[in-house]
């Protein structure tokens, strides 16, 4: 039994990378406040805690004290670390639960935690003590299984966003408007596309094809994505950063979103579901789950990663028979509808104290 009466305590407290103050467009801190929106939803304002772990050093300094207020004072705890703050926080979560006895639950954001506990193994231990680990993907949960975590569950990426479906073509003739929509790196494959793009063109011998780069650019990554950028042809172009709410509308207004990923940490990306919501088929590279998340031939095209002229082979399949891909749009709308977070927040509240 916890050392505090329930009728004094808050529902659930959530830890993670809320970037208060900050317009952070990184999947890290989209998913934790779309988890913990949707918890606010549920059970209301006053019922949710956020815990904010952004501020390096001067969280590290207070971090202990966060983690005993959120156990002194709520029946369930939802962090969301990644890898550095999972190796802070675990030992002391555990400690401090010894007295309070609460259910802690890990939705994990991105594919990295089998490598990483894998590296430190004493975090699997502490693990197998929490009431659940939630993962993205069937994959990541069958390989935490084989590290004995067995209080692995499946819940799917997730965002509240509209769904639009427009019956009008996204291509005309001699044009045919191509999307990246991700945090703007190296790995997300952005030389690979603009390659791609421009062999297809260039086989062509027109320039039926752009490509519209959206998305933060990385840090440490500016001059790399500048000299990238430099010289372009007119049909490249960097449109910068879209609001959380903007991006169905956005993208609706493309033919098909490129996501020729080779990211190490790459799971269940946003992007994927703001394609789907948008009608907008992917092509996307192998890379992960990718090809268990979009559906070849149905939901978009698959490619091998790092392979750009099979890139290059389907969007000169594209050129020759748009249509394939128009009839792929209401599948993608289909799709869309499974990763609400209402739906898939349930996964997750099923097993809580309330």
């Amino acid at each position: 039994m916890g050392i505090i009466r329930n009728d004094y305590m808050n529902k659930v407290s959530v830890i993670g990378h809320f970037g208060f103050g900050l317009n952070l467009l990184n999947g890290q801190t989209i998913k934790t406040k779309i988890i913990t929106n949707e918890l606010e939803g549920i059970f209301g304002k006053t019922e949710v805690k956020r815990y904010d772990t952004h501020g390096g050093l001067a969280f590290v300094l207070r971090m202990p004290f966060v983690i005993f207020k959120m156990l002194f004072g709520s029946k369930n705890i939802v962090i969301m670390p990644g890898d550095k703050g999972l190796f802070m926080t675990m030992p002391f979560l555990m400690l401090y639960n010894l007295i309070f006895r609460r259910k802690i639950f890990y939705v994990v954001i991105g594919g990295w935690l089998p490598n990483f506990v894998r590296k430190w193994p004493h975090l699997i231990s502490m693990l197998k003590h929490i009431e659940g680990i939630f993962v993205e993907t069937q994959v990541l949960k069958s390989q935490l299984e084989s590290l004995g975590l067995e209080n692995t569950f499946i819940m799917p990426n997730c965002k509240r966003i509209d769904i639009s479906f427009s019956s009008v073509a996204r291509h005309t003739i001699g044009n045919i408007p191509l999307c990246m929509f991700s945090r703007v790196m190296k790995e997300k494959g952005i030389e690979d596309a603009i390659e791609a793009v421009k062999e297809a063109n260039g086989i062509i011998g027109k320039d039926i094809f752009s490509l519209d780069i959206y998305g933060q650019v990385w840090k440490g990554q500016e001059d790399w994505f500048l000299s990238v950028m430099e010289n372009q042809p007119d049909y490249i172009q960097y449109k910068g950063c879209v609001e959380y709410d903007s991006s169905v509308k956005t993208l609706e207004n493309y033919f098909a979103l490129l996501f020729p990923t080779y990211y190490r940490g790459e799971c269940f990306a946003g992007t994927i579901i703001d394609a789907f919501a948008a009608g907008l088929p992917i092509i996307a590279s192998d890379w992960h789950d990718n090809p268990n998340l979009i559906d070849e031939g149905r939901t978009g095209k698959i490619f091998p990663t790092r392979d750009i002229e099979s890139l290059v082979g389907i969007l000169m399949d594209i050129h020759r028979n748009p249509t394939n891909l128009d009839s792929m749009r209401k599948n993608c709308i289909e799709e869309a509808k499974l990763y609400q977070p209402d739906k898939v927040v349930q996964i997750l509240t099923s097993r809580m104290s309330i």
